[in-house]
């Protein structure tokens, strides 16, 4: 049979009636707004226990497994869609702020239950019992790749070839994630991928300045080959 989708309320929120190409969200009433405001932490608890008990009913790790992997995909997509929504129009108001940021409490804390409880699921065999309920460490990696730019500079490079599609995953989120491990920059040892990811939506004009004339550099550059 079937399983439940556990985000069915929260997917619909966010990817239709709070998505500005979607919905016209000036006209959600100040009413509405507090019933939002009111049910998406009953939400947050109300998943957390669906979630258990749809994964106790599971008998085999793999389909265990596929279904944690997928939620946990999921809620990391759905936060990304909310920081994006952030730099729009609509969501400078105050009110619809207050939402935005009650969602992002919302799918921090899931994401954060998930890999708390479901953590072999996730990294199966790299965590021992004692530790079982440690979020993973940042992954360390010897030889780093130098990058002559800034943290915010190569977020915004691999924002646009993400949206290009020259580079291709899952996620911009998921581009971060396995690319920042291996760069450094003059200033920083080891980057951040979440702050990677918020910096991609908050260009300066002088990083955008910056990567224009490093790209130009690059085209001369090709030309001469």
């Amino acid at each position: 049979m079937a399983q439940e989708y556990l985000l069915a309320w929260l997917d619909t929120l966010v990817s239709i009636k709070l998505n500005p190409e979607k919905s016209h969200i000036y006209a959600i009433s100040t009413t509405q707004l507090d019933d939002l405001f009111r049910r998406i932490p009953e939400e947050t608890i109300a998943v957390q226990s669906k979630l258990k008990h749809q994964v106790f009913s599971l008998t085999r790790e793999k389909h265990i497994r596929l279904i944690i992997v997928n939620y946990h995909t999921s809620l990391h997509i759905l936060l990304d869609s909310i920081v994006q929504y952030e730099f729009t129009q609509p969501f400078q108001q105050k009110e619809l702020r207050k939402i935005l940021n009650a969602l992002k409490q919302c799918f921090k804390e899931l994401i954060n239950f998930m890999e708390i409880r479901f953590v072999y699921y996730l990294n199966p065999g790299r965590f021992s019992i004692k530790n079982r309920e440690t979020i993973p460490a940042k992954l360390k990696v010897k030889d780093k790749i130098l990058c002559d730019l800034s943290t915010d500079q190569i977020a915004l490079f691999l924002r646009a070839a993400d949206e290009l599609r020259i580079i291709r995953a899952r996620s911009l989120r998921t581009v971060f994630k396995h690319i920042a491990p291996y760069l450094s920059t003059p200033h920083k040892k080891e980057i951040s991928f979440e702050a990677m990811r918020v910096s991609a939506y908050k260009a300066e004009e002088s990083d955008k300045e910056v990567v224009i004339s490093e790209l130009i550099r690059l085209i001369e550059k090709i030309k001469e080959y």
